[in-house]
């Protein structure tokens, strides 16, 4: 039984002697009980609670190290506590942002949002943030850019009645990995710890404590929580994973989307972009890149059965840049034809990279819908072989840099505690042949770096597959869910995990009584756009397999377009509709009727294609060991 801790004393008795009081939220591994009635709080209620004052007479109450106040990445909430009033089909919310202790040793903190509807199910959600965090742009459940983190439409949990609580993991602002220095050679553990693990580790006990307080002050009689879950994408994906093979017991359900491999990651960061920088000529324009797509989809298009602008398994692909692009004959120029170091470029994005050893340390990407956005870098030095060849670009435009900020912030900062004679781009190198699977033109990184990285950084790291050994032992489910043209976090590095922890445990049948993985065909990062079915109700499908016992065999997806931001439009109509199957099916077409609808696709029982290796999935380190 998970317990919690400091909650006021009648909770405590009132849960003792009712026996029925304790729920899987303070236990979240053990008997369901009942939700709460989900009886609306009326507009008025909810509005004199939900000031700065109110808010701190509950959170104070706690004794866990909680002010309510106006924060510098709290933009939607300015004052501390600020009251929506209801709204069409969305019910009366009240969001509370402020600090809460996470290191009582030292007084560090880290800040919360909170998110309070009126017509509270019982139930608490926490949701997870992206790239080194530091702000709510994509965890505000408020917001549109919600649906990047957690899949189905905005508003979705606000209306549901989830109370919701989400963390910036210990700092402000998108840099890389600047907030965690203090100098040349000296680093803030502390605020690493608090992005690793530890932010959401602790918001996971006082988060619902605060819910139950809140509600309790409302109801004016004690709650309890009947059902907890965490939802992510991207860095969110990882703390996810963080949670579910550090924590598990704190949650009923995680939902883990394109989950960040801190393992190894960093290293395609850093090399992707210091592979363009070989020599004048081996950088991938836009127009270049855009070349690349449509060479690789009439080659792997049909190898589902149909011609359908999607291609499901990409690692069945057998695409070698080399041989399949247009390569410049001599004096050929003007961006229709690559150089040779132009395709070895593009060999680097696509192929795994490896440790001198030829041992797999991050798969490449897929090769499907690749993007101009995966070769982009920060502004080109002028000189091509400096030590620091990006130097300022630690902030979080990605647009304009790249992810060498992350690579930076993750072997500079995080694992060499940003000792000045350190330079991130020393630990690159590139090589063709070699010992192992991958021989084509790839990145190669020292084995003692990726030992030292997995070890100074292991608790921010959820892919390490031992660590999924409790959570298969409890009756916390997770959801693994990863774009299979995602240009940013490789796919194979979730169908990677999966398949070593179908290994473990016993072959996918055992495991997928606790973990499912679905792929999103012909979607980018976090479903940002592509036109594969890029939304799900992530969250309604693991209700029903935490709450009614249901496993989902397949998800049923929608393509919508998306704006500038890479948020789904959902007042636009709708494209095309698939069934995402439970890994490692693969979705059939039955052969008659349009192909754009999922009503004319299946998910065979049993079906194992997704297994199909190509040169592609060889070259990017796709690994199926024998279950």
């Amino acid at each position: 039984m998970q317990k919690t801790s400091r909650i006021p004393e009648i909770m405590v008795a009132t849960c003792a002697l009712a026996l029925t009081g304790c729920s899987t939220g303070d236990m979240a591994n053990g008997t369901a009980v009942s939700a709460p009635s989900a009886a609306m709080i009326s507009d008025q209620a909810l509005a004199a609670a939900c000031t700065p004052q109110a808010m701190q007479k509950v959170a104070s109450a706690l004794g866990e190290g909680v002010t309510v106040k106006a924060i510098p990445n709290g933009a939607t909430v300015p004052g501390g506590a600020r009251f929506h009033a209801s709204a069409g089909e969305s019910p009366a919310f009240c969001q509370a942002v402020g600090s809460f202790v996470t290191n009582p040793a030292t007084g560090k903190t880290a800040n919360f949002m909170a998110t309070f509807p009126a017509n509270w199910n019982g139930k608490y959600m926490q949701v997870g943030c992206s790239g080194h965090c530091g702000q709510f742009f994509v965890s505000d459940p408020a917001m549109p850019t919600i649906v990047i983190t957690s899949q189905g439409k905005p508003m979705d949990a606000i209306n549901r009645g989830y109370a919701i609580f989400a963390t910036d993991e210990g700092h402000t602002g998108l840099a890389g990995g600047t907030w965690a220095t203090k100098g040349p050679g000296q680093i803030d553990q502390d605020a690493i710890d608090d992005l690793y693990y530890r932010a959401d580790e602790v918001l996971s006990k006082l988060g619902k404590n605060f819910t139950k307080a809140f509600y309790g002050t409302l109801r004016n009689r004690p709650q309890t929580i009947a059902y907890s879950y965490f939802n992510g994408c991207s860095g969110g994906g990882r703390d996810a994973l963080v949670a579910a093979t550090r924590f598990p017991q704190a949650f009923d359900g995680i939902i883990s989307g394109s989950p960040y491999n801190a393992a190894g990651a960093a290293f395609q960061f850093a090399g992707v972009p210091v592979a363009a920088l070989r020599s004048p000529g081996a950088v991938i324009t836009a127009e270049l890149a855009a070349l690349i797509p449509p060479i690789v989809a009439a080659q792997c298009d049909k190898l589902d059965g149909v011609e359908d602008g999607l291609i499901q398994n990409p690692a069945a692909c057998n695409f070698v840049p080399e041989r399949d692009l247009p390569i410049c004959k001599p004096g050929e120029s003007g961006g229709k034809c690559f150089t040779k170091e132009q395709a070895e470029t593009v060999s680097t994005l696509i192929s795994a990279v490896t440790d001198e050893n030829g041992e797999i340390v991050q798969p490449g990407l897929s090769v499907s819908d690749m993007q101009g956005m995966s070769f982009k870098t920060p502004k080109r030095p002028d000189d091509l072989a400096a030590l620091e060849p990006f130097p300022g670009s630690d902030n979080g435009d990605v647009a304009g840099n790249g992810y060498w900020p992350l690579a930076d912030a993750m072997l500079k900062v995080f694992v060499h505690g940003n000792d000045p004679n350190f330079h991130s781009r020393s630990v690159v190198s590139f090589a063709r042949g070699g010992n192992g699977q991958v021989t084509n033109y790839h990145i190669v990184v020292p084995s003692s770096e990726v030992a030292l990285l997995r070890r100074k950084a292991q608790t921010g790291i959820g892919h390490f597959v031992e660590g999924f050994d409790p959570l298969m032992r409890s009756k916390t489910r997770l959801m693994i869910w990863h774009n299979l043209s995602d240009n940013v976090l490789t796919p194979y590095a979730s169908t990677n995990l999966y398949n070593k922890l179908a290994a473990r445990h016993g072959g996918y049948a055992r495991l997928q009584q606790s973990v499912r993985l679905f792929g999103l065909p012909g979607t980018p990062h976090c479903s940002m756009g592509g036109a594969g079915p890029n939304s799900f109700d992530a969250m309604g499908a693991m209700e029903k397999w935490v709450e009614q016992g249901q496993a989902p065999e397949a998800l049923w997806a929608t393509n919508y377009a998306v704006n500038g931001f890479g948020v789904k439009q959902f007042d636009k109509a709708p494209g095309r509709t698939m069934p995402l199957c439970k890994y490692p099916e693969m979705a059939r077409y039955k052969g008659t009727g349009d192909v754009n609808d999922g009503h004319n696709w299946e998910c065979p029982a049993n079906d194992r294609r997704m297994l199909g290796v190509g040169e592609s999935g060889r070259q990017a380190g796709v690994t199926i060991p024998r279950t």
